[in-house]
């Protein structure tokens, strides 16, 4: 599939002629003469990349950046007459990646589009390199989702075990700050009812995801979560009692 590039471009003759050049250079580009324009063209189509003019008759080219920053995965090229340090700046701090100032060179700007949909591409793919490891803990459902998907059921204990274990994967967090959070006393028996409690929490693990359990016995210390780790947050373990 062929990149899809928008223009934000009021200057009819030059929106025309860019739209040529990279028409050629086998981009799919669409190209607007405002942000209305934009705006609705983006309510049904996607694109890759947008460059944008600064001086639209309707809307700053910098607040149209900072919201495709804020709202969308685009890459984003400003492209105007401005050629001042402070604008520079304004633009990247509005969230452009690659700043432009006309006259454009239109090798030196597919150039450009192709080195940043390059830069894009890889940052996604590192994205779901990391999600298709992440483990996700829903304190509102009171459970814990493997990477493929499937979630094991909480207890509050376990609950609160897993998030004491979260805070920061792979860190240990020592028996001792374990025991005193489940209320658990420095006795045999309830050092024995801690190890029951993992023992049962990593069984429910093994049913949904047996090749992988992400809690570590680091032994005579504690336990660590060794796996990357995403939290839907709700206060800690307060909306119900600990069975």
């Amino acid at each position: 599939m062929r990149p899809r590039v928008i223009l934000i471009e009021d200057d009819t003759e030059l929106r025309e002629s860019l739209l040529e050049y990279l028409e050629l250079a086998e981009l799919t580009v669409a190209g607007v003469a405002s942000a209305i324009e934009f705006y609705q063209l983006l309510n049904s189509c996607t694109f890759d990349i947008a460059i944008v003019d600064i001086g639209l008759p309707d809307q700053s080219g910098y607040e149209l950046a900072q919201y495709l920053r804020d709202k969308t995965t685009m890459g984003i090229i400003i492209l105007t007459a401005r050629s001042s340090t402070k604008d520079r700046i304004q633009g990247y701090k509005a969230g452009a990646d690659l700043y432009f100032v006309k006259p454009v060179d239109c090798v030196e700007m597919v150039a450009a589009i192709h080195n940043l949909l390059d830069r894009l591409s890889r940052q996604q793919n590192r994205h779901h390199r990391q999600q298709a490891t992440e483990w996700l803990m829903d304190k509102a459902n009171w459970s814990l989702t493997t990477p493929n998907g499937l979630s094991v059921n909480l207890t509050g204990k376990e609950m609160t075990f897993l998030e004491l274990l979260t805070i920061q994967s792979g860190e240990i967090v020592p028996r001792e700050l374990l025991m005193n959070s489940l209320n658990y006393d420095q006795e045999q028996y309830d050092n024995r009812a801690l190890d029951a409690l993992v023992l049962r929490l990593r069984k429910k693990i093994e049913t949904v995801n047996s090749h992988d359990d992400p809690i570590k016995t680091v032994h005579a210390v504690g336990y660590c979560f060794s796996a990357p780790v995403r939290t839907e947050q709700m206060s800690l373990s307060t909306e119900k009692p600990l069975p």
